[in-house]
């Protein structure tokens, strides 16, 4: 059975790996990422569709960039690595996995702060 500080430290290495390729291998020059399904199915973004574009413009240090491709990921992801930082520092110190409490008000305004960015960008996008 594989310790908690070895399964954290494989899942940050495997954070590490992919954050390198995202980095070397741009979203826009290479096809091999996946498409997003809702925006093959209705030619419409989804709430997520720029994501990736985002997260590798901002691995190069374009923030203007990544608020352009998807400003809701570029806003929350800070917040989000935040949090799996403190996870991961706990599991190393603890050599379990303990997952830090959050106010039950914080994730009900970040799954509302991506739903009005969803219907912002479908009135943008002329759907409505």
């Amino acid at each position: 059975m594989i310790s908690a500080r070895a399964a954290a430290n494989l899942v940050a290495a495997g954070a590490g790996g992919g954050a390198a390729i995202l980095h070397r291998f741009s979203p826009q020059e290479y096809s091999f990422y996946p498409r997003c399904p809702f925006f093959a199915l209705t030619h419409h973004y989804c709430p997520g569709c720029g994501a990736t574009r985002a997260i590798a413009e901002l691995l190069h240090g374009n923030l203007g960039a990544a608020l352009h491709f998807n400003a809701a990921v570029t806003l929350l992801l800070p917040f989000v690595m935040a949090y799996f930082a403190a996870a991961y520092w706990a599991t190393l110190r603890e050599n379990r996995v303990e997952w830090p409490s959050v106010p039950d008000w914080s994730w009900k305004a970040a799954v509302a702060c991506v739903a009005i960015f969803g219907v912002t960008r479908m009135f943008t996008q002329g759907i409505f």
